[in-house]
């Protein structure tokens, strides 16, 4: 339908919601710089929080610490990376945060043991300031770590509701088109049949035969990519298509229509009225002593479809015109369509829209 798109072009959009976590250079360096970066303001953030002035810490000292921050970073994306193949998300979230603020701690303690007792710089991790950095660090990377999960959630959850929107979408064309094929093949060639037996008795009456068949295939062409289409509009499009089958069963068929001007202007699917003509007609005998008479009536919110219940013995229905049309309402509003089957009373209520 008119609102199908490319479900890929869609997913390659919201990629901006996770790119920080991406291994391309640009993702690198922007990483780097916003941990070096906060790395930075704990670091006079705990100078402040700290207020001795007798504290040095050196150059080379905050490289570390901002070294250990980066490390960390990226150990938790290669991790996010990893687990995104085996534990999925939403289904896995509880799991993938504790396991990256476990991964967090146990980098963290492993990089500082690294210092402390390898490259022997016991004493400045004994600094309250660089074990100032180190927490408030630690809970940064976390937070970043939340952030990141909680992307990959949005992302997936648009991308599923834009997923559902195409399906759905696909979904409705695919019974539009199995419900416009109804009037193929078996209505063409019985009506072709007509118009040739026409054309050699009744010459006039072709030419009126032959414009409402036009008519009406010229509507189902039309409204073949259409969700709905005017009242009006599908009115019109029945009056062709009775006026074919009256020339068929002349007086033993009626249609009667009793429509609000308000509900002109709503819509409806395209052919639905069609189809509960068809269905009537297909269901029911027709004589002329005793004739089948339709009643199309409306009230502005809905449409009733009725008919005098005399069912055809070998008439047998598996519904799927009926539920192909309750489908469709069901993609279009959440008003249902309401089968009212009787013994004397056949009656189908569908929305307005």
């Amino acid at each position: 339908m008119g609102k199908a798109t490319n479900i890929g072009m869609k997913n390659t959009e919201l990629h901006f919601l996770s790119r920080l976590s991406a291994y391309t250079l640009p993702s690198f360096l922007i990483r780097v710089a916003l941990v070096s970066g906060v790395g930075l303001l704990f670091f006079f953030l705990a100078m402040k929080i700290t207020g001795d002035p007798g504290i040095r810490v050196t150059a080379l000292e905050y490289f570390q610490v901002v070294l250990i921050f980066n490390i960390i970073s990226e150990s938790n994306v290669f991790f996010d990376h990893l687990a995104e193949r085996f534990l999925p998300i939403p289904e896995k979230i509880s799991l993938r945060v504790v396991l990256h603020f476990v991964v967090s701690l146990l980098i963290a303690v492993a990089v500082v043991f690294y210092f402390s007792v390898i490259v022997k710089e016991a004493l400045f991790f004994s600094h309250p300031i660089v074990q100032l950095m180190m927490l408030l660090g630690l809970i940064f990377i976390f937070i970043i770590t939340v952030f990141s999960v909680s992307l990959r959630i949005i992302e997936k959850w648009i991308y599923s509701v834009r997923q559902l929107e195409e399906l759905k979408s696909l979904k409705l064309k695919s019974d539009y088109n199995s419900l416009q094929a109804q009037l193929n093949p078996h209505f063409l060639f019985n009506n072709l049949s007509v118009l040739k037996s026409m054309i050699t008795f009744d010459p006039d009456s072709a030419i009126h035969f032959t414009q409402n068949f036009t008519d009406v295939y010229r509507y189902v062409l039309q409204s073949k990519d259409k969700e709905t289409v005017k009242l009006s509009e599908e009115l019109e499009f029945l009056e062709a298509y009775v006026e074919i089958h009256k020339e068929r069963m002349g007086d033993s068929f009626k249609v009667k229509t009793e429509i609000d001007e308000s509900a002109l202007k709503k819509e409806i699917p395209p052919l639905a009225m069609q189809l509960l003509v068809e269905n009537a007609i297909k269901h029911n005998i027709a004589l002329k002593e005793n004739p089948l008479i339709i009643q199309i009536q409306s009230d502005g919110e809905k449409l009733i479809v009725s008919n005098k219940v005399n069912l055809k013995e070998s008439a047998y229905s598996e519904k799927t015109g009926l539920e192909n049309l309750s489908q469709r309402y069901a993609l279009l509003t959440d008003r249902p369509v309401k089968v009212r089957p009787g013994k004397e009373k056949f009656e189908v209520e569908i929305p307005l829209l």
